[in-house]
């Protein structure tokens, strides 16, 4: 067992007035969040009737009062069924109790049904190994035809790190002409309790994807159980990224990122080949043989020659979406345009690139 250096005062960390605002902000809002859910449902039924044609006054008039009267119907057919069984106080609460559960239950289901992208990502380096791979998902909040709020959730398992990522993000489209938006987020290494805060701004237009984010440790130096008598604490850093897809075969694309990470001992590329101040380029192509299904191919350079290929396997998975069209080919295209594209993750690093230094 590694044995560490004892009576070590570790210095006070002391957060920017940015890193400030933006943390009890990001913070403040996941803890309405709970409320925002429970008012999406409402809120979600305004978008959808805003983005579908309106029906006229009389059919919407009788479809409510069909549904009323299901709904009523129900809820008389079951009671009159526990009531024949002259039932007691405590199975009485327990018959009312599970009816609203049951209720709640649906109408979650229902929402969760209509909404959303799941995204896992399996990622094989040239030592076939699966680190980096992810479970992403995004929620839309809010929907209209010009603003979206959602919010963003990952788990992943990095540089044997188990680390979640939970955002918040705004959309605002302009048409079908582009879309401008804007996140922050909060990174946590549940591995070893370090935070970071990501703020990214995002641009889009058919066929073409421009975002940049950026990093803000939130947390200060710890032990490093990776390399004796080190600490470790998140590196601040940020990134551009361009993603683009070719119109006459919306089956192919390419990325490319620029990435800048700082600190005197900066581990961008593992805790092994520690680096002052690196930065690195990364170039990626796809191929998307359906919409549920991507492959890829990527190269990572940094200083010093330093590099990393990775080949990656991505299933993308439209929450309420029909499976046939997840598998159709002529549906790719539709993917590819800005009002395709609506609900597609955020891009960005979640994964907490580390800074060590001698304890």
């Amino acid at each position: 067992m590694s044995r560490y250096k004892t009576g070590h005062k570790q210095p006070r960390f002391r957060y920017s007035v940015l890193a400030r605002c933006v943390a009890w902000a990001n913070i403040s809002v996941q803890v309405l969040f709970p409320l925002a859910v429970t008012f999406t449902p409402v809120m979600a039924a305004r978008a959808q009737n805003a983005v579908q044609p309106r029906l006229s006054m009389e059919n919407t008039t009788v479809t409510a009062d069909n549904n009323v009267e299901k709904n009523v119907a129900s809820f008389a057919a079951n009671a009159g069924t526990f009531l024949s069984s002259q039932p007691d106080s405590d199975a009485t609460r327990n018959f009312i109790t599970g009816m609203a559960t049951a209720k709640a239950n649906q109408e979650i289901q229902e929402w969760l049904g209509k909404y959303g992208t799941a995204r896992v990502k399996l990622n094989v380096d040239k030592d076939f190994s699966l680190k980096d791979s992810s479970l992403e998902m995004l929620y839309p909040i809010y929907d209209t035809p010009t603003n979206m709020v959602f919010t963003q959730g990952a788990i992943h398992r990095t540089d044997d790190r188990t680390q979640s990522n939970i955002g918040f993000g705004w959309r605002h489209f302009s048409g079908n002409d582009w879309m401008a938006g804007v996140n922050t987020f909060i990174d946590h290494d549940l591995s070893r309790s370090h935070t970071r805060i990501g703020v990214g701004a995002e641009y889009w237009r058919d066929y073409l994807k421009l975002s940049a984010n950026g990093y803000i440790r939130a947390s200060g130096w710890k032990k490093s159980p990776d390399i004796e008598d080190y600490q470790e604490r998140p590196a601040n850093g940020w990134d551009i990224r361009a993603e683009g897809y070719l119109p006459a075969w919306p089956q192919l694309g390419a990325s490319l990122m620029y990435e800048q990470y700082y600190g005197d001992e900066v581990g961008l590329f593992g805790k092994d080949k520690r680096q002052k101040d690196p930065h690195a380029i990364s170039a990626e192509v796809t191929y998307t043989p359906v919409p549920l299904l991507t492959l890829s191919a990527g190269h990572k350079q940094g200083k010093s020659g330093e590099n990393d290929t990775r080949f990656g396997l991505e299933v993308n998975y439209r929450i309420g979406e029909p499976l046939e069209k997840q598998l159709d080919t002529d549906s790719i295209r539709e993917r590819r345009i800005l009002a395709g594209s609506r609900y597609d993750l955020v891009e960005r690093n979640n994964n907490i690139v580390l800074e060590y230094r001698k304890s």
